[in-house]
């Protein structure tokens, strides 16, 4: 269910590689308040631009692949879930984007000031990690989304929550495998990179 967005993933993962190698390389002296901002605020207007365009692929692919053909995501859609609170991650999308941003502009100050490299290379390096986390986790919840629309958009009321049983599961996802539950009434999932997903249970009638 997730391998189209694995490999989506991967490609953004690269792509989050080259911004923050850019940033490496901009030039740790020469770095100054006005251009911190500037080229901050555009390296992460590019990777929320690069996530939008993976997200709607992501999302027309798990439509499809979930039966559904008559009124796939758009990016209206899309807008919708990303402004959503998301009770896994604890914050909303972009606001979460721009807290990261705000945040490493001032590592990257504080670095300067001690005219430390290797604080300013450790902030870029925690940023990436986190900007991915979020990247995935986001991934996971618009996967999930376009799959319960297709199913809603085709008339099932019901669903069976499918957990990975592989011995590493949480209780939670433990507890929920093979429960059947109204599809509007799904719990949310309770932590992050839980992969477990959702079947049909076709109507008797």
């Amino acid at each position: 269910m997730y391998q189209y967005l694995d490999e989506q993933l991967t490609k953004a993962k690269k792509k989050l590689r080259t911004e923050f190698n850019r940033l490496s390389v901009t030039g740790f002296d020469e770095l100054n308040v006005v251009n911190t901002r500037k080229i901050t605020k555009d390296m992460f207007d590019r990777l929320l631009s690069d996530n939008e365009k993976m997200y709607l692929k992501v999302a027309k692919k798990a439509y499809s692949a979930a039966g559904g053909n008559d009124n796939p995501p758009n990016e209206e859609w899309l807008v919708g879930v990303l402004a959503m609170y998301n009770l896994v991650t604890g914050y909303l999308y972009k606001s979460e984007a721009e807290r990261k941003r705000l945040r490493l502009n001032e590592q990257i100050l504080t670095a300067r000031e001690y005219a430390s490299r290797q604080m300013y290379n450790d902030s870029l390096r925690k940023t990436a990690n986190l900007w991915y986390t979020q990247t995935m986790q986001y991934g996971i919840s618009v996967v999930d989304e376009a799959t319960l629309k297709a199913y809603k958009d085709m008339g099932i009321k019901e669903v069976e929550w499918v957990s990975m049983v592989d011995g590493k599961e949480c209780k939670d996802c433990a507890s929920r495998n093979g429960k059947i539950y109204k599809i509007t009434e799904v719990p949310e999932k309770s932590h992050y990179g839980c992969r477990c997903y959702l079947r049909p249970v076709k109507n008797k009638e």
